[in-house]
């Protein structure tokens, strides 16, 4: 089925425009940036509906041999990795903010004794920062920083004794939410990776702590996605 909107003839407008008299090399280097992020955009497109399809049930092996590859390939393409979000660029285009949480987060699974990085530990320090936007998106849908803890207190608790030591890796669904406020942030056609990008994420993944204490304060992916824009704009 052909797109009507987007064409070889738009984008090479794109680039075009601007540039008609410059040399022939500067077109060349913004065509570069361009597919660059197209191709980034057409990634995380077909990985929304990959996610989408596993919700829904789909084997991987049916996701394969929908995209024409086999099962192994495509898992290796659509679960991350340690290492971030397993896509190129994104702890560049990550915020202070959002670095700062992340370091925060694995505080929290350490002090919890803890030997794995969690959604609910990414929640809890979005929780600790009361003053981030995305904690005020929270509490603007009806979860506030104190409410959060005391749901997800009331899940896992914090057990007696001293913090680990050892760092603490990314559980499968952290590192996905990492790729999911990615992605968020290029439906919202940002540069940079928030914190409120962080939040929708954890909200996206459809399971999880994290997801699960949202949605049960009642928490909607629209209304959360209004409030974070509505932040960014303050």
């Amino acid at each position: 089925m052909g797109d009507s909107t987007l064409t070889l003839d738009v984008l090479i407008e794109q680039v075009r425009t601007g540039l008609e008299t410059a040399p022939v090399l500067d077109r060349l280097t913004r065509a570069v940036d361009l597919a660059t992020r197209v191709n980034e955009l057409g990634e995380n497109l077909v990985g929304f509906y990959v996610d989408e399809a596993r919700r829904e049930g789909v084997s991987w092996a049916d996701i394969g041999t929908r995209l024409g590859v086999t099962r192994q390939a495509v898992q290796k393409r659509f679960i991350p990795s340690e290492g971030g979000a397993d896509r190129p660029g994104f702890w560049d285009r990550a915020t202070d903010g959002l670095r700062e949480t992340v370091g925060e987060a694995r505080e929290e699974a350490r002090r919890r004794r803890k030997t794995y990085l969690g959604t609910e530990h990414l929640l809890l320090a979005l929780a600790a920062r009361e003053e981030d936007p995305a904690t005020r998106a929270l509490a603007a849908c009806g979860a506030g920083p104190a409410t959060l803890r005391a749901a997800i207190d009331g899940r896992v608790g914090i057990p007696a004794g001293d913090p680990l030591p050892d760092e603490t890796p990314f559980t499968r669904l952290a590192l996905t939410a990492l790729r999911h406020s990615l992605r968020e942030a290029l439906r919202a056609g940002t540069e940079s990776v928030g914190t409120g990008h962080l939040a929708l994420g954890l909200f996206t993944l459809g399971e999880g702590m994290a997801h699960d204490v949202m949605v049960n304060l009642g928490v909607g992916y629209d209304a959360l996605r209004e409030a974070v824009a509505a932040q960014a704009e303050a």
